[in-house]
């Protein structure tokens, strides 16, 4: 399976950092069309999730780095989507720069 990575230096806390990201999986509506079966899971404690669909899997983990948190995203998809490994990868860091902006 390809794997795309997004990561993101975020100003705010670790808790906000997290909250927003989890906001962002769970109910934006492009990442639905993409695929409209993914479920999201999440762990407050460790804050780190997963999304699993039928088109995709995605690790999420936010941790301190610093002053400020990090998010790390890993996407793998299947071998059918390698040609748009590019536009998922974009498509992911537009979305976590806009969610932590």
């Amino acid at each position: 399976m390809p794997k795309v990575k997004v990561e993101n230096q975020s100003k705010h806390s670790i808790e906000d950092t997290f909250k927003r990201i989890r906001q962002m999986l769970e109910n934006d509506k492009d990442l639905r069309k993409m695929d409209p079966s993914y479920v999201c899971k999440f762990d407050e404690k460790s804050f780190s999730g997963t999304a699993k669909g039928s088109k995709f899997e995605a690790n999420l983990k936010v941790v301190t780095k610093g002053s400020s948190a990090h998010v790390e995203i890993e996407v793998s998809l299947p071998m059918l989507l390698t040609p748009v490994k590019g536009v998922v990868q974009s498509t992911m860091q537009k979305k976590l720069d806009a969610a932590l902006a």
